[in-house]
């Protein structure tokens, strides 16, 4: 099953809604082209689905289209970048 993300960049926040309950990944922009991944919330009602991790895939891909870099103070996501190479490169 294929949920949109929806990235509300005035926010800085990216979301998959599903039955009304939200899963949401935040960040903030310390510098210019530079994205600090704060949070990854998924609720417990839609744990299990890997909501998490594809939160992370959609920022990692834009970082990398945008040229961007980024760091987390998030343990998920640092975790997911930390294993993947690809992402790992971005890190700053």
């Amino acid at each position: 099953m294929t949920h949109e993300i929806a990235h509300d960049a005035a926010r800085q926040r990216y979301s998959i809604v599903i039955g009304g309950v939200e899963a949401y990944l935040t960040y903030e922009r310390p510098k210019p082209a530079h994205r600090l991944i704060t949070h990854t919330i998924v609720p417990d009602a839609l744990g299990g689905q890997g909501l998490g991790k594809k939160l992370v895939a959609q920022v990692m891909a834009d970082v990398i289209a945008g040229g961007e870099t980024v760091s987390a103070t998030c343990w998920f996501a640092k975790g997911l970048i930390d294993k993947t190479p690809e992402w790992a490169a971005r890190l700053s």
